[in-house]
């Protein structure tokens, strides 16, 4: 069963909403953006993950002399973070989607499931497809979060990134 964005309020799942009655939509919650950031290396990824290493990320700031000024993508692929915070049930998941206004203007947002149990930090992969760019500003709303309700309750996420106060996972417990 999928939770309205009442429900999911309701329950306390997604936290730290900018205006939660803007945000709420009938399916999910929308997500803002609250910083952009490029890569700048190779990542590591192995399966029990004793070689994982994060690609370091360099922030691109907004202009903080005009709050009013937006960044300007270029086509590439960026990683985002979302001023939202999530604190999934244990017999819950999510999904992050592209508001359809994104993939309308030729950007894409993609991230894996948020199981279970997991409690943190929410940020996703966005690529700008756009041969021209997009200019997106502080707090756009550019994703929405869809909440499932599981069969069953679960033991739950307890990996390196539960906790995480960024979606590069690095400062998690």
């Amino acid at each position: 069963m999928i939770l309205s964005g009442r429900q999911i309020l309701t329950r306390h799942i997604i936290s730290n909403l900018l205006q939660q009655t803007h945000q709420q939509q009938p399916c999910g919650i929308d997500l803002t953006l609250r910083q952009i950031s490029a890569w700048g290396s190779p990542a590591t990824i192995d399966f029990d993950n004793t070689r994982r290493l994060a690609s370091k990320t360099s922030i691109i700031p907004f202009n903080l002399n005009n709050s009013d000024e937006g960044i300007k993508l270029e086509p590439g692929t960026y990683l985002i973070d979302f001023n939202e915070t999530v604190s999934m049930p244990t017999n819950c998941m999510g999904t992050v989607l592209p508001r359809s206004s994104l993939w309308r203007s030729g950007v894409s947002v993609t991230a894996g499931v948020v199981d279970a149990g997991y409690e943190g930090a929410m940020g996703a992969m966005m690529q700008v497809l756009n041969p021209c760019g997009v200019v997106l500003h502080r707090n756009a709303r550019v994703a929405q979060m869809v909440v499932e309700e599981m069969a069953e309750t679960v033991e739950g996420y307890n990996g390196v990134y539960q906790g995480s106060k960024a979606s590069v996972g690095r400062d998690g417990v």
